[in-house]
């Protein structure tokens, strides 16, 4: 099965890492793990405007001091969704799926430059400090979070083999398949056979 987002999906897999969601529900999960929602939700299962609605919830949750609508497999707070809804011409009736997701969390990446950076033209340490404006979770090149308080997740050395891996999918963009074991042999043909006959009927010289 192609993947569309095969080239920068070791930046949404290192996302799914660094904000904590795929150790728990991946697409499905909101902060803190459903605290704020009343419990785990279907997220891929509801629109935008659903979603909408439910992060309108989370911000009015009486203890969210964390004042956070984030939610989905790359967190995105109703702020930023808002956005992107615009500016990708979305209808509130479009559902908040794993592709649409996967689609937003690239959305944000080029928006902090990565496609600027794949084409050459923005530096590796500017890349990964844009990237962690967006993501509170990755590190800027300092090691340490943007955000005041926030701590980084994973490693700037990690970050830097993720990109790695990007750049080397761009330059070959074609998925690499592991051979299939069959768990037997294959039979051999019996090419000397065939020319023995091709010899004996045609004349045919091997």
């Amino acid at each position: 099965m192609n993947d569309p987002f095969y080239i920068y999906r070791p930046g949404l897999d290192l996302l799914g890492l660094s904000e904590g969601t795929d150790k728990k529900r991946g697409y499905n999960e909101t902060l803190a793990y459903g605290a704020y929602t009343d419990g785990d939700r279907n997220l891929v299962a509801m629109t935008l405007d659903q979603i909408d609605q439910l992060q309108t919830r989370m911000l009015q949750h009486p203890k969210n001091y964390l004042n956070s609508s984030a939610l989905g497999r790359y967190q995105v707070v109703r702020t930023t969704l808002r956005k992107l809804k615009a500016s990708l011409k979305l209808s509130g009736a479009t559902l908040f799926d794993k592709a649409l997701q996967d689609r937003l969390g690239v959305e944000l990446m080029r928006g902090r430059g990565i496609d600027i950076w794949l084409a050459g033209d923005m530096s590796e340490d500017a890349l990964i400090n844009a990237l962690a404006k967006e993501w509170a979770s990755l590190p800027t090149t300092a090691g340490i979070g943007h955000y005041d308080g926030q701590r980084a997740s994973v490693s700037v050395v990690r970050v830097r083999q993720v990109l790695a891996d990007i750049r080397r999918r761009r330059s070959d963009p074609t998925p690499k398949l592991a051979p299939v074991e069959t768990g037997s042999k294959p039979v051999p043909s019996d090419d000397g056979f065939l020319v023995r006959f091709l010899k004996a009927i045609f004349g045919v010289k091997a």
